[in-house]
């Protein structure tokens, strides 16, 4: 066996262990010279030439009449056909192409196909998939189906789940046999690198873990090991074998079930005394598995699209909902959280908008989600990042660790955050075989000897994302960044650039919307318009950049005074209005006018210089001073100069 393998049966490269099972013999044949260039040390029981009879001679000269036959067999890339050769005794012949060599394998010969496996058994079979609906109902009909052709001890099926533990969802077992239904195997027990060759070929038979593999010998020029991906007889790794020896297990089986090319699962059968399925056995039974996975296949596809198609119309009856052109588009996002969160199936949402946050559902507290924040920041890659599982980084915060072990992070703009969260689920797993020492973090892979069902709690794990739920994560992303986007556009169109407060196009647009609500309702409110005194000499002593800073720190003054439904405008250079809603009296607006003009009569500090302004107030309410908007404008206009020449006076 190759030493680099059988040295690293966690990460080595199983296809090149360099031995075969006792079960056959195996001829490689480079393509290119038609030469032999690997046998196995047995090939003389089949060929009736020792190892050096045949390394480096032509294929045509030691295989004779039969390699016209057996190199047709051995042309398909990828995939292995089997035939029936006459070579000193008949044999069945098993060939593929892989890389430059014809890979040929030779096992007693199995001319007849099984009774269970003929016309009316395959109909059988695939009517009774045709039956059932869900993976487990296929993998009962699986297992039945195995157990009773092969009379295995046991025959499970053997799921893998998101983190590549794998789970028994079925299992058949004779009378007295131990089964592991529902009981939990690490993710170590069948590492990546045998994952991958369960990938590509579908079956891998142990007919008894007592009998000594076979070398492979090379041609004295060759010093690289020959690829046995699609080998049928590879020799399975010394950890593998001991690991079943302490399972009791001489004869092991086991097909693969791909899904979408993807490794779903396994069948796995155990036999306590040993058991050898013949090629055409074999292949039945990966037929079989592999009808069982076109009908896996369009289950799990059929599951899939229908929860794409509810989250995706659940979507578009959000983007339909969601007018950027309105007057608060931040105001319809927010009325959207509720189904936001239902999209998504979270337990909390958080909306950053510019200096706004708001929230639905339950969340983390403000410091574990601070934390989470000061991570992301760090973390993410882009504009999404998610996670099911607490990074380890992050269980110091109990916050997150009850509320936040599954976070959905999308960053919709500069400005625009939007995070969704889900609760921690501490499952109660019970794996199938010895509890793990405290402490213990031994990197290799050794068999495990103990099979006992223990316990565990598992924590800091959220119900996956899912990935229907994470695609159309990324569509709400890309929908809600246009929204923004075209609602920034109609910021921009209705803002004053340097303040940020509305424009006299927003302010125009505001009273016309006011005096139609109060037309109709009978409300009242008021108009306040607004002039800086001795605003030209700050441009003229300072310079503009301190007249700009002036005008910036007022508008921010007027902003935190005015209620949130109330409207402050910039009309032109240091001209200022403010629609007050909802005005009881004429002492409240009077009053509301006097805090304005008192905070903007603050002095403003620019570098060395403290700069200060008085200010003009005209008041006028809708619908006691006028009722349409020029007439309630010029009423607010006419006060404000009368208020100003009467600040002249003073002075």
């Amino acid at each position: 066996m190759n030493p680099e393998v059988v040295a690293d049966c966690k990460k080595g490269d199983l296809q090149l262990i360099g031995a075969l099972q006792p079960l056959g013999a195996l001829v490689a044949v480079c393509i290119d010279s038609a030469r032999v260039e690997y046998c196995s040390a047995n090939i003389g029981e089949w060929l009736g030439r020792t190892p050096q009879q045949l390394l480096g001679r032509p294929a045509a000269e030691v295989l004779g009449a039969a390699w016209p036959q057996l190199e047709r067999l051995a042309q398909g890339v990828g995939a292995n056909r089997i035939g029936q050769v006459e070579l000193i005794v008949p044999v069945t012949a098993v060939g593929h192409q892989r890389g430059r060599h014809y890979v040929l394998e030779f096992e007693p010969a199995a001319i007849a196909e099984p009774d269970w496996w003929d016309e009316a058994a395959r109909i059988d079979f695939i009517t009774r998939l045709s039956r059932v609906h869900t993976p487990k109902e296929i993998a009962g009909v699986l297992t039945s189906t195995i157990a009773a052709c092969t009379g295995y001890d046991r025959v499970m099926v053997y799921r893998f789940l998101e983190d590549w533990d794998g789970e028994v969802i079925d299992q058949c077992c004779k009378p007295g046999v131990e089964g592991f239904l529902g009981l939990r195997f690490p993710a170590h027990d069948i590492p990546e690198n045998a994952r991958r060759l369960y990938t590509l070929n579908w079956q891998r038979i142990i007919a008894d873990t007592e009998t000594d593999n076979v070398e492979l010998y090379a041609a004295p020029d060759i010093d690289e090991p020959l690829d046995l991906t699609f080998s049928m007889l590879r020799a399975v790794h010394p950890v593998h074998i001991q690991y079943l020896r302490n399972m009791g297990i001489r004869g092991s089986f086991s097909v693969s079930l791909l899904v979408e090319g993807e490794l779903w699962g396994l069948v796995t059968c155990h036999d306590y005394a040993g058991k050898v399925l013949n090629s055409i056995e074999r292949l039945a039974f990966e037929e079989m598995a592999r009808l069982a996975c076109l009908h896996l296949t369009n289950i799990c596809r059929l599951a899939m699209e229908s929860l794409r198609s509810v989250l995706r119309e659940r979507l578009a009856v959000m983007s339909r909902a969601l007018d950027p052109t309105a007057d608060q588009p931040k105001q319809l996002l927010v009325g959207q959280l509720a189904g936001l969160q239902s999209m998504l199936e979270a337990d909390g949402l958080r909306l950053r908008w510019g200096n706004d946050e708001h929230t639905q559902g339950e969340l983390p507290d403000a410091a574990a989600l601070a934390a989470l924040d000061d991570w992301t920041r760090d973390h993410q890659d882009g504009d999404f990042l998610h996670f099911d599982v607490l990074p380890v980084a992050l269980r110091g915060h109990p916050g997150l660790c009850r509320h936040g072990a599954g976070v959905v992070s999308m960053s919709i703009s500069p400005q625009c955050e939007l995070l969704a969260v889900r609760k921690e689920q501490v499952q109660k797993i019970t794996w199938a075989g010895k509890q793990p020492e405290p402490g213990d973090t031994a990197q290799t892979l050794t068999p495990r000897s103990s099979f006992e069902a223990w316990s565990q709690s598992v924590r800091y794990r959220a119900k996956p994302w899912g990935e229907a739920t994470l695609e159309i994560a990324q569509e709400l992303r890309e929908a809600l960044a246009e929204y923004r986007q075209a609602a920034r556009h109609k910021e921009l169109a209705y803002l004053d650039p340097l303040t940020g407060l509305a424009n006299r196009y927003a302010f125009e647009q505001a009273m016309a919307d006011r005096i139609d609500h109060c037309r109709r309702t009978g409300e009242r409110f008021a108009l306040h318009m607004l002039d800086l005194d001795e605003f030209k000499p700050i441009n003229d002593t300072y310079g503009h950049g301190a007249g700009d800073e002036l005008l910036k720190t007022i508008a921010e003054r007027m902003k935190r005074l005015a209620r949130r439904e109330d409207l402050v405008a910039r009309l032109g250079g240091d001209e200022f209005a403010i629609i007050e809603w909802h005005v009881a009296g004429d002492d409240d607006a009077s009053a509301q006018a006097q805090r304005m003009v008192a905070a903007i009569e603050q002095p403003v500090l620019f570098g060395e210089y403290r700069l200060q302004v008085s200010a003009s107030m005209g008041t006028a309410i809708f619908p006691t001073h006028a009722q349409h908007a020029s007439a309630l404008s010029e009423y607010a206009d006419k006060v404000l100069y009368l208020a100003k020449d009467e600040q002249r006076r003073r002075a």
